[in-house]
């Protein structure tokens, strides 16, 4: 949640309110938060000095209008080129994916090639507990159970593959963008 806070106030300042929108409107596909999620995220952000925030009167209402500092911006721009976090990587992958136009074209094909990397390892491991999983046939009072719990390990190959496939997509256009700079 820091990150998607600290990406959205490179672009301009803004209330708790008005991340919430966003995260609402445009982001609500692969990332949801609730306000109090929001909320944390900005006192910890303020916190660390990664966001600064003002009072402003707004109509008789004073609101309070957030501003990344200068220690927040290469806080964020530190994760954005840093490896994907295995545990958490379907998230940072939407996130990462999200901010990419931030970056310079070179920092965007090291970030994408890195999370073609990352996601390759991740298909591999699945694919290592699928083989492993279909060694071991389930007791027959399990068969059924077994049966859907390996169903869950299809769709997750599946999912990964899928997104491998679509960021090496990805990968490729960056790379053609960079040939004709």
């Amino acid at each position: 949640m820091e990150f998607v806070i600290l990406g959205l106030l490179l672009l301009r300042d803004l209330t708790q309110y008005e991340v919430k929108t966003i995260l609402e409107r445009r982001v609500s596909p692969f990332f949801s938060a609730s306000l109090g999620s929001i909320q944390a995220a900005f006192k910890k952000l303020e916190r660390e000095g990664h966001v600064d925030r003002r009072e402003v009167a707004d109509g008789g209402r004073i609101k309070k209008v957030y501003s990344i500092t200068a220690a927040g911006r290469p806080y964020f721009f530190e994760w954005m080129l840093a490896a994907a976090d295995s545990n958490r990587l379907d998230k940072e992958v939407t996130t990462k994916l999200f901010f990419l136009g931030l970056l310079t074209l070179a920092e965007r094909q090291a970030v994408v090639a890195a999370l073609v990397g990352k996601l390759e390892e991740t298909v591999r491991q699945f694919e290592a507990a699928s083989a492993e999983a279909g060694r071991q046939p389930a007791p027959d009072p399990y068969a059924e159970i077994a049966k859907y719990q390996l169903k869950t390990l299809e769709l997750g190959l599946y999912h990964h593959r899928s997104m491998l496939s679509w960021f090496r997509s990805l990968l490729e256009e960056i790379e053609g963008e960079a040939r004709r700079v």
